[in-house]
C-alpha cells in the first residue's frame, strides 16, 4: 500500500469527513444498493459467512436493509480502529452481529473460505494485484467487488475542483487512489480462477458510476 494512502486512511481522514463526503456524492447510497444486490444474487444458503474487506464505517448499512445480512455470519475487517469503533456501534443499533477485525488486506489474517467475500472501493486505495492475490488466497466461493468508473474526461480518482470536507482534502494532497479498470480486474480475477458472473452499474455525481462484480470460483 502507498504509505501516503495509508497515513490517510489511518490518521488523517476522519469518519465524519468520510461520511459526509460520500453520502454527498451519493456514492455511500449507491455501494449499499450494490452490495444489497451482490449479496441477493450470490444465492446464499442461511448461515452462510459473509467477509467484508475493507468495511470502514459501516455506512452502507444505513442505505440497505440490514436484515439481508441476518441469516449470515458476518465478519467485517479495516486497516482503521477508529473507523470499525463506528461500525461496531452502527451494527448493534440494526441488530446484527459480527466478528471485527483490524486487519491490513495486503497482509491479510482473514480465516479462509467465506461463502461470499465483499470489497467495496477498496483496490482503489491499495496495490490492487496484492490485494486480488489476497482475494484468491482465502479462496472465497463468490466474491463481490465494487469498483468506481469515471467519464471518460476524468482520470482522477477525486473529481477535481469539487469541494471536500476538511481531512478529505488535507489528505488527497498526498494521497491518490488510482481506479482499476474493469477488464483489468476481470483478466486477474479470471487467472486466479474467478468468472465474473454478473455486473450492476449505478450512476453517481460528476458523471461517475461504481459498478458491482459478482465473481464465483470455477
Amino acid at each position: 500500500m502507498d504509505p501516503e494512502l495509508r497515513r490517510a486512511w489511518t490518521y488523517i481522514v476522519t469518519a465524519e469527513d468520510y461520511e459526509e463526503h460520500m453520502a454527498s456524492i451519493g456514492q455511500a447510497q449507491a455501494a449499499a444498493e450494490l452490495t444489497e444486490h451482490l449479496v441477493q444474487s450470490a444465492s446464499l444458503r442461511p448461515g452462510s459467512r459473509i467477509t467484508i474487506a475493507g468495511a470502514e464505517t459501516g455506512q452502507m448499512f444505513d442505505f440497505l436493509d440490514p436484515a439481508v445480512f441476518g441469516p449470515h455470519r458476518l465478519t467485517c475487517a479495516d486497516l482503521n480502529p477508529v473507523f470499525l469503533a463506528r461500525l461496531r456501534v452502527r451494527l448493534e443499533r440494526y441488530g446484527l452481529e459480527a466478528e471485527i477485525l483490524e486487519d491490513d488486506i495486503e497482509r491479510t489474517a482473514l480465516a479462509r473460505g467465506p461463502d461470499l467475500l465483499l470489497s467495496t472501493l477498496l483496490l482503489e486505495h491499495i496495490a490492487w494485484l496484492r490485494g486480488v492475490e489476497s482475494f484468491a488466497r482465502l479462496r472465497p466461493r463468490t466474491c463481490g467487488i465494487v469498483l468506481q468508473e469515471n467519464p471518460p474526461n476524468m482520470s482522477s480518482a477525486v473529481t477535481p475542483g469539487r469541494r471536500l470536507p476538511p481531512s478529505i482534502a488535507k489528505a488527497v494532497e498526498t494521497a491518490h487512489p488510482t481506479l482499476v479498470p474493469r477488464d483489468d480486474l476481470n483478466v486477474a480475477m479470471t487467472e486466479r480462477g474467478y468468472r465474473c458472473r454478473e455486473a450492476e452499474v449505478r450512476e453517481v455525481a460528476d458523471g461517475k458510476q461504481l459498478v458491482g462484480l459478482l465473481f464465483e470460483g470455477t
